[in-house]
């Protein structure tokens, strides 16, 4: 089978490898660089999942890539030697607000139906198992804490580095700097290149692909290259930035999550400090206002960084979809055209099981989870919909 994968993030990283180990000949195609992109920005948190106890299609989603990441990893590792930075680290969630406690509240409630290991805390247990944010702890601000025992971090960049290496050894092409457009011929979709590294105009206008199946994983911009296909309205862009500061030691290991905003410690004392949410379109970049916010939070729990300021700042527009969900799987009218987009905050955390679904789809094999809640064509009926509430 040849197949033709358009995005070089995790999601697409990802498909092309599994589909080059079931036997396929594949071909990635980047309009950039590997490892410049949305997730090259990403944050790495693996949130606690089990598939095995999940009811909801996208907890199992979740549950099955959290338990291929080991295997990911190992693989990558031995066959190319690139550690990924996949560590269990345990992650603590915080409330500050009355309104923040009890979504806690109940998030507890369901992660423990579903098996996982979590439990409350007071203020001075979370004040003796993470010392640097004592001070918060024991203050007026602190409403309730969780731990979760399975939570696990990743780094993006060595992870796409890994990836990108991966493929290469699996026999996949990877072609970068690429640029071109996704078009309809009958039933089928094509791509025709319109810039190529090394290659002439005249030789692009003969360049059109049209494999046995096309998946398209580009990211938020998926929606716009399928265009044609009526998905151009299918997800919206929600910038995240970012800060990250440098200290000499981890000031603790695991993950500390408030609401939509984090620290990940990394093993050398590089902090990362996110993220915002903010619909601005296709803006990409850092604003002074959105970076001081996250950095007069990062210093309410961990004071000492007021006196260090970040040794790289950077932002990346996150892929949402109206329904939360994302869009795995077949377009109706054009038999060989798949998209693996509208992950949102969870590329990095959903791209082994995602990549796992969409070779099922593509090899027309029976996959682990069911796919209809990530169809693309609710995503053709809900831009119907809009349009005629307008």
């Amino acid at each position: 089978m040849d197949v033709l994968v358009i995005g070089g993030g995790v999601i697409g990283l990802g498909v092309a490898w599994e589909l080059a180990k079931r036997g396929a000949q594949v071909r990635l195609l980047e309009r950039g660089t590997i490892g410049e992109g949305t997730t090259w920005a990403a944050a790495g948190i693996l949130p606690a999942a089990r598939a095995d106890t999940s009811l909801d299609p996208l907890d199992r989603l979740r549950g099955l890539s959290h338990e291929a990441y080991p295997r990911w990893a190992g693989d990558i590792l031995d066959k190319t030697g690139v550690d990924v930075g996949l560590r269990p680290c345990g992650g603590y969630y915080l409330a500050s607000s009355a309104g923040e406690a009890a979504s806690l509240v109940a998030s507890v409630n369901y992660w423990q139906e579903l098996g996982l290991k979590v439990e409350r805390l007071a203020a001075g247990q979370l004040a003796e198992r993470v010392p640097p944010i004592a001070d918060w702890a024991r203050s007026p601000k602190f409403k309730t804490a969780v731990y979760s025992e399975a939570e696990c971090q990743v780094r993006p960049p060595d992870l796409l580095r890994g990836l990108a290496a991966v493929c290469r050894a699996g026999g996949v092409r990877i072609d970068e700097g690429v640029s071109g457009e996704l078009v309809r011929r009958g039933d089928r979709a094509a791509f025709r290149i319109n810039q190529l590294p090394g290659v002439g105009q005249a030789e692009r206008r003969s360049l059109e692909l049209v494999p046995d199946a096309i998946v398209l994983c580009g990211g938020v911009w998926s929606g716009q290259a399928a265009a044609d296909f009526g998905l151009k309205m299918s997800l919206v862009p929600i910038r995240g930035q970012m800060l990250l500061y440098r200290l000499p030691t981890p000031p603790f290991r695991s993950v500390v999550n408030e609401g939509h905003r984090y620290f990940v410690p990394r093993d050398d004392g590089h902090v990362l400090v996110g993220s915002g949410e903010e619909e601005v379109g296709f803006e990409n970049g850092t604003t002074p206002e959105c970076l001081a916010m996250l950095a007069q939070w990062a210093e309410g729990l961990l004071p000492e960084l007021a006196a260090i300021k970040p040794v790289k700042t950077w932002s990346g527009l996150r892929p949402a979809t109206f329904d939360g969900f994302p869009i795995i799987g077949t377009v109706p009218d054009a038999a060989n055209l798949f998209v693996a987009s509208g992950h949102f905050r969870s590329g990095v955390h959903l791209a082994p099981a995602t990549a796992e679904l969409i070779a099922d789809l593509v090899q027309q094999q029976t996959p682990k989870v069911d796919p209809s809640t990530f169809g693309v064509g609710r995503m053709l009926a809900s831009r119907s919909e809009r349009a005629l509430s307008l």
